[in-house]
């Protein structure tokens, strides 16, 4: 039988709701007059999708329109390309019981952060640096004296809003104790890169960490949250710094953090603590871009306004734990440079289908290709003046597209995209996506941040959301989610990606990447969904629904597994096999989920995820065990593969011997595999018994009623039936 979505509204709901969630399609120029730090456009998380759960996102939808905005704010610029997105709105009720980012203070992810490409490093004259090589540079204070200080301004890149005022200290009670020096927490000059208490972010990697670095670590000292033993700490640089005659500067560095509901920023006084401006990266609010920051990441922010000519600069880095448990703050390698006068930066560039929501998919079958295409990149204009004929040039070999805009106003960014009809054929494609101006040329003395890579394939039968092995070479990152990232999430963590079908089509098979961290006998089952049942996590409405399959040792050496879309047509008496169908679908969203079984961590099983390209969130999703579901925001490598639907007849297990037969119903098993999924069927065909072979080869069937029986012994590799009978 052909399955298709329910209904009609269901498509406009999720192109709206996968619109709603991508940067791109709503290309948003969030670049303030301060700070030259860019949030990556290819990258949506929690904070994006808090508006599905969100009663005001019809509201904030309804004044959406076509045309372009010229706000400023205190040097704020924000260009906004807006969609028209007032269709089926109501329908957006469907996704109430949806979340943001699924984030908890510990989990664990099998991902080393990369160092940060959304962050530009200035490339002027370097004016005055540290590198935290000396602690007499540096005043440390844990006394919150800075709630006297005169506020003059800032930003909360949290909230995006201009700061107004400090926040008050967290609570009374004694600051936390460092367990390391049994006083006062403070900050502490690190010389062990390997310090950071996150795996992933481990070693900082920063490029001075080895002679010193800025740390503070709210995770050492423990407690409870709320325990009256809060921490908040300053690192003010001793001596001012002069920067008379240099009207255009930037203060930049290096930092690696994980959020908890702490508090970390940087504050910026022109005249010796008469006067300060705050720089609030992530508070008790939440954070701007991911929990996990890059290793390193690197901050730049334009204090030209505040700072320039000034001839006595202070800057001050200042942490609160805001008395939770939370994580900690590593800073190295602050330098303030004079700003380029000319410069561009290619943050991000993307080739993704007209109606793909954002989506940037590594493989997709021709006859799933899309007619138009969206062909574009997000570029910065971090330097003095304004810059004219900004153009693109995205060249992949056999075909290129151009597009260009007028002009980029100094400390903005825009998108510079066009939508064009593009004819691809089977085969890979390598994009190189550079930008250039009238005054920052390609090949000129400031181009080396104008060119952006970005790889895709279009195949006969596989699709994949992930872009495993066609990436750009030292650009792939792949981590991975699974039964033991979460303390209560061992069995019945689901993880799902969702493939838009543009045609009546078949899926054959789903493979599914794992890491070499799982161990054989974890359980999975497969589903086939729809994108609104996915996101209610409704697995009793799957369009399909495998038997359990058991992870095989030789599925952890290949570092994947297959579960085949099979529906049992019946036995044959014929051939004496049972005969199966695979799935028909029509045009719709469907996600692709497994369901993980661990009992209880002791076979755990992790699924790779594809974090090189950041994906509109709900492109592949989460679903927590007894709660609700989640985005993710990369590609989780669950992969279909499609094609004719035609009945199948299974390979036959080699080497396999089934014994007494006939038997008293205590049946033995001779097989070299370790693992086997065992189902027992009547005459009629009926199922009448079901269990897993794990090293145990022996089952007992003497509860079944004398007669005969088809035995079928199951793993990814084939099938062996044999008609057996009890006596």
């Amino acid at each position: 039988m052909i399955k298709q979505e329910s209904s009609f509204i269901k498509t406009i709901i999720v192109q709206l709701y996968l619109i709603a969630t991508t940067l791109r399609l709503i290309p948003t120029v969030y670049q303030t007059g301060n700070i030259t730090t860019v949030f990556r456009a290819t990258t949506v998380k929690s904070q994006n999708l808090s508006l599905l759960t969100n009663n005001n996102f019809t509201n904030r939808l309804s004044f959406l329109n076509f045309t372009l905005t010229n706000k400023q704010h205190n040097m704020k610029k924000i260009y906004v390309l807006s969609l028209a997105l007032s269709t089926a709105l109501a329908g957006f009720s469907q996704f109430t019981n949806v979340k943001g980012e699924l984030v908890k203070r510990k989990e664990f992810k099998e991902l080393k952060a990369k160092p940060s490409i959304s962050n530009h490093i200035p490339k002027g004259l370097t004016l005055w640096s540290n590198e935290f090589d000396n602690s007499a540079d540096w005043v440390l204070d844990n006394s919150c004296a800075y709630t006297g200080y005169n506020l003059m301004g800032g930003y909360d890149y949290v909230a995006g809003v201009n700061t107004t005022a400090f926040s008050n200290c967290t609570g009374s009670g004694t600051v936390a104790n460092d367990p390391n020096t049994s006083q006062p927490a403070q900050w502490v000059f690190e010389t062990n890169p390997s310090v950071i208490p996150v795996g992933v972010l481990s070693p900082f990697s920063s490029a001075t960490a080895a002679n010193g670095f800025l740390f503070i670590d709210s995770d050492a000292t423990g407690g409870g949250d709320g325990d009256g033993t809060p921490i908040f700490v300053t690192a003010t640089i001793a001596t001012p710094i002069d920067l008379t005659g240099e009207p255009s500067v930037v203060l930049s560095f290096s930092h690696n953090y994980r959020w908890w509901q702490d508090t970390r920023g940087v504050r910026v006084s022109p005249d010796n603590g008469s006067s300060w401006y705050q720089y609030e990266i992530t508070n008790n609010a939440g954070y701007p871009n991911d929990q996990n920051s890059g290793n390193p990441e690197i901050t730049s922010i334009d204090i030209s306004s505040i700072a320039g000519n000034a001839s006595q600069v202070l800057v001050q880095f200042y942490y609160e734990d805001n008395d939770f448990w939370a994580w900690y703050w590593a800073v190295d390698d602050v330098k303030i440079s004079r700003k380029d006068q000319n410069n561009i930066v290619n943050n991000s560039s993307w080739m993704f289908g007209e109606n793909s929501g954002g989506a940037e998919y590594g493989r997709t079958p021709v006859t799933h290709l899309p007619q138009n295409w969206y062909v574009g990149s997000q570029v910065t204009n971090d330097g003095v003046n304004d810059q004219t004929n900004v153009a693109l040039n995205a060249d992949f070999g056999s075909f290129s597209v151009n597009t260009s805009i007028s002009v980029i106003e100094s400390d903005s960014t825009r998108v510079v995209e066009t939508l064009e009809p593009i004819a691809l054929t089977v085969g890979v494609y390598n994009g190189t996506f550079t930008v250039s101006s009238d005054s920052d040329v390609v090949a000129g003395p400031n181009s080396a941040d104008n060119v952006f890579l970005r790889n895709f394939e279009v195949t006969t039968d596989l699709y994949t959301l992930d872009g495993i092995g066609n990436h750009p070479s030292g650009t792939e990152t792949i981590g991975s989610i699974g039964s033991n990232t979460w303390a209560d999430a061992a069995d019945g963590l689901v993880c799902a990606t969702m493939y838009p079908i543009l045609q009546n089509e078949v899926i054959n098979n789903v493979r599914t990447h794992i890491t070499s961290s799982s161990v054989a006998g974890a359980e999975v089952i497969l589903y086939i969904l729809d994108s609104i049942d996915m996101a209610s996590w409704n697995s009793g409405a799957a369009y399909y629904t495998s038997d359990i399959y058991t992870l095989t040792q030789n599925d952890v050496n290949q570092g994947y597994f297959d579960i085949p879309v099979l529906t049992l047509n019946g036995w044959d008496p014929n051939t004496g096999q049972n005969t199966w169908s695979h799935l028909d679908v029509m045009p719709g969203n469907y996600y692709a989920a497994v369901e993980l079984f661990s009992a209880g961590n002791t076979f755990d099983i992790r699924i790779e995820d594809d974090a090189t390209v950041g994906q509109p969130a709900w492109q592949s999703s989460i679903y927590y065990p007894n709660d609700q579901v989640y985005s993710n925001g990369n590609a989780f490598a669950i992969q279909l593969m499609l094609g004719a639907n035609t009945s199948v007849n299974e390979t036959v297990l080699e080497n396999v011997t089934v014994y007494p037969n006939p038997s008293n119903g205590i049946i033995n098993v001779k097989s070299p595999l370790d693992v086997l999924d065992v189902t027992v069927f009547d005459i009629s065909g009926k199922i009448v018994h079901r269990t897993i072979l794990n090293g145990n080869l022996s089952i007992d069937l003497s509860e079944l009623e004398k007669g005969s029986y088809i035995i079928e012994l199951r793993n990814s590799t084939g099938v062996y039936k044999e008609t057996i009978t009890i006596q």
